[in-house]
């Protein structure tokens, strides 16, 4: 089983296309059986997506045609690949984005679920957080994109108990995305007192550098730095965890790299 986790920061610019088609030719190439995205953008005023099929809308925002997981299943759609998703849009980003969550996977996607991490749903508070979870199978895989340790209007330690709550009966629990905390740091302890970190147990890694030097919430902290996980509730086998997209395997598409990790 493979599993590929990505903040896509995608903002519809002028290297858009480009950024999909690179996109495209990684999942062609490494063939990863669930896909978590973060920040995935299209814009407000888009037209609804033709192909509902391919894309499901989750909540009241419904998936619009330059929606960046809609694009990239159109991409695959036409190299014959049968990849389905999932995707809760969930605020405003921008001024002239939705933002929000997808899930993707070659298998079918059983089961979805939503859950509100922060106290307030705001459309317009670029803080709002929710989770997006899909039962494959046996598994759950989540996408998530949490807000810092100490934020005042939602610390991570608040959204990471409300996240339990829905985890509370379950098992198999796959948790992929963008954590804003760093290895040693008071969130990642929080995390692995009941998780484990699949690049800890891999036999294959590289340095685990997720973002380079400065970017969005993290403009104090000048070091490269590792923030994108897959966490597992099991101590299962892992053949490797990469990075990809950081200009040394593929183009940087976002201001984060991606996690692929290989179970055995």
């Amino acid at each position: 089983m493979k599993l590929l986790t990505l903040n896509t920061h995608s903002i519809i610019d002028e290297s858009y296309d480009d950024k999909i088609k690179v996109f495209c030719e990684a999942i062609i190439k490494y063939e990863p059986d669930v896909i978590a995205l973060q920040e995935v953008m299209q814009p407000i005023t888009g037209e609804k997506a033709e192909k509902e099929e391919l894309l499901k809308g989750l909540g009241q925002i419904p998936v619009k045609s330059g929606n960046f997981a809609y694009s990239v299943l159109k991409c695959l759609e036409k190299h014959n690949l049968n990849y389905r998703g999932v995707y809760f849009g969930l605020k405003k980003a921008y001024d002239k984005y939705d933002e929000g969550l997808a899930v993707l996977s070659n298998k079918e996607i059983n089961a979805t679920e939503i859950t509100q991490l922060t106290k307030f749903n705001d459309y317009n508070n670029w803080k709002t957080r929710f989770s997006l979870g899909v039962r494959i199978g046996e598994y759950w895989f989540y996408s998530l994109h949490f807000n810092w340790w100490d934020d005042g209007d939602s610390s991570f330690q608040d959204e990471w108990v409300r996240l339990q709550e829905t985890l509370r009966s379950k098992k198999r629990v796959w948790l992929m995305g963008d954590f804003n905390v760093t290895p040693r740091s008071q969130g990642y302890e929080l995390i692995t007192k009941a998780y484990f970190d699949t690049y800890m147990l891999a036999k294959d890694i590289d340095n685990g550098i997720t973002v380079r030097g400065k970017i969005d919430g993290w403009e104090k902290s000048p070091l490269d730095k590792r923030i994108d996980y897959i966490f597992t509730d099991g101590n299962v086998r892992i053949k490797s965890s990469k990075t990809i997209f950081n200009s040394k395997t593929e183009e940087m598409i976002s201001d984060h790299f991606g996690v692929l990790v290989e179970r055995e």
